[in-house]
């Protein structure tokens, strides 16, 4: 290896090193899955580390538990699991990695546009993008499906950025694309959006460059690579008997059972509007990123039209798709980082800010805004006593079984350290009837021994349990608001 091969290793040794010390400072600033936070409170993580609890013990997602997110992001929680079942620790451990992996990304895309650029502005700059997204509130409270897609949608915008500018992709690279929308697929499908625009790029410069079969080769390519993943998870679902469950859970029920038909155009403005007033740091960034690369002459009209298709379809499948949660933005963060090659800082300011003063700036700024910035401070430092949560696990015994009849999981199988023993363990936000149906039979018959609901009291036809517990844990708006009732069957 040559003295210049050798320096770039170490070079990206060194950014990687940074990235992976920015992001588990960081989060655990931001996210409350870290050690700093009691709990996190978001019920639909805790269905998440539910799940993953379960299948570390052996159980077959969709037929032994029931969630509609993709198998992917569940082994991760299994994974998850394996390094803490009583906390959020394994969580925090595994978004690290995956954030680390997002500036690392945006780092070589800034390096390969910005070569001049030094180092440690270079990082630091990244740095201070990432704070911006984790402060906003598409980052929720950390570990969204959305979060963990970010490392494949941003490698892959980073990779369309820089190779679209020599013409079409090639195979291989194609195939690491296809490769990473497999993952995002498995994650959770509506967020493919980024891909499509890729694909739609890809698809015109192939043929300009070498006609239908160039084409042809490309998208051969690319669902090649798409296939492994999905391939991987169908055959061990059928190994499992599971195949049929894994299509209606994952597919059909997502498809068909859960779009908002009554949502109007009047909704959309309002979503979108939301979405800049609840993350205005990142939809500045990405903003004025974007629209610089747009308007920037040296970049080739080929890549400028591709990020273009790219953030269009990613647009597009956040918000015509289907529901629009405050979480679903977070899929379009990644322009964000995207964009800060093509910001152009007049001369003078440059002067001012010598290198390591302007490193070290954004540095604090970064460090600052996930401190003080991050609307899931509320919640640091507090003490897992005074979390409902924590409460109404103590009138729960050892070895009893729980159910949550009502709501998401409010994080009562985590502190109470049971797992669901029924395929259907919290009402989801789909409209499928046999849910419904089973938790009422699971009540009827009287099969946990504890049921917990949210908002609203268990219904009076299930006599078979007496309340025992009445608290409030917080509800969306980061409230102490929600009421929760728990029961013991007589």
């Amino acid at each position: 290896m040559n003295g210049e091969a050798m320096n770039l290793r170490k070079e990206r040794g060194r950014i990687a090193l940074f990235c992976l010390l920015a992001s588990a400072l960081l989060l655990l600033l931001c996210s409350q899955c870290s050690p700093l936070y009691p709990l996190n409170v978001w019920p639909d993580a805790n269905c998440l580390l539910t799940v993953g609890r379960v299948m570390r013990e052996g159980g077959v997602l969709y037929r032994d538990i029931y969630e509609q997110k993709g198998p992917t992001l569940y082994l991760l929680h299994a994974l998850a699991a394996c390094i803490s079942q009583d906390s959020f620790l394994g969580v925090y451990v595994l978004e690290t990695l995956s954030f680390a992996a997002v500036l690392y990304a945006a780092c070589m895309l800034l390096r390969r546009r910005a070569p001049a650029l030094p180092v440690a502005n270079t990082c630091a700059c990244c740095a201070l993008a990432g704070a911006c997204v984790l402060v906003g509130g598409a980052f929720s409270r950390g570990d969204s499906a959305e979060e963990f897609c970010l490392p494949f949608l941003m490698a892959a915008l980073a990779m369309a950025l820089t190779d679209f500018e020599a013409g079409p992709m090639r195979g291989r690279r194609l195939f690491l694309c296809g490769l990473m929308a497999g993952m995002v697929a498995t994650i959770k499908f509506t967020v493919l959006g980024l891909f499509v625009g890729l694909c739609a790029a890809q698809g015109v410069l192939a043929l300009r460059a070498g006609g239908v079969r160039c084409a042809l080769q490309s998208a051969g390519a690319f669902l090649a690579g798409m296939a492994l993943p999905i391939a991987a998870w169908c055959a061990y679902f059928a190994w499992h008997g599971a195949l049929g469950d894994f299509y209606t859970a994952y597919v059909h029920n997502n498809v068909f059972l859960y779009a908002d038909a009554s949502r109007t155009a009047l909704d959309l403005l309002h979503d979108i509007w939301d979405t800049v007033r609840d993350n205005a740091l990142w939809v500045g960034l990405a903003s004025v990123g974007m629209l610089a690369l747009l308007a920037d002459a040296q970049t080739p009209v080929r890549v400028r039209l591709a990020a273009l298709s790219m953030a269009a379809c990613a647009f597009a499948a956040v918000y015509l798709t289907g529901r629009t949660w405050a979480y679903s933005p977070l899929a379009l963060a990644v322009f964000a980082l995207a964009g800060l090659p093509f910001w152009r800082l007049p001369a003078r300011v440059k002067r001012a800010l010598p290198a390591r003063a302007s490193a070290a700036l954004c540095a604090a700024l970064a460090m600052g805004a996930a401190c003080f910035l991050s609307p899931n401070a509320y919640l640091r430092g507090v003490e897992a006593g005074e979390l409902a949560q924590t409460r109404l696990a103590a009138y729960v015994h050892e070895g009893a079984t729980l159910l949550q009849y009502s709501h998401l999981d409010d994080g009562l199988y985590l502190t109470t350290g049971t797992l669901p023993r029924q395929k259907y363990f919290v009402r989801l936000n789909v409209g499928y009837d046999e849910m419904y149906a089973e938790l009422d039979r699971y009540v009827r018959e009287e099969i946990p021994d504890y049921v917990l609901t949210a908002w609203s009291p268990l219904p009076e036809e299930f006599d078979g349990y007496q309340l025992i517990a009445t608290d409030a844990g917080y509800d969306d708006r980061d409230r102490i608001n929600k009421p929760l009732y728990l029961y013991r069957r007589k």
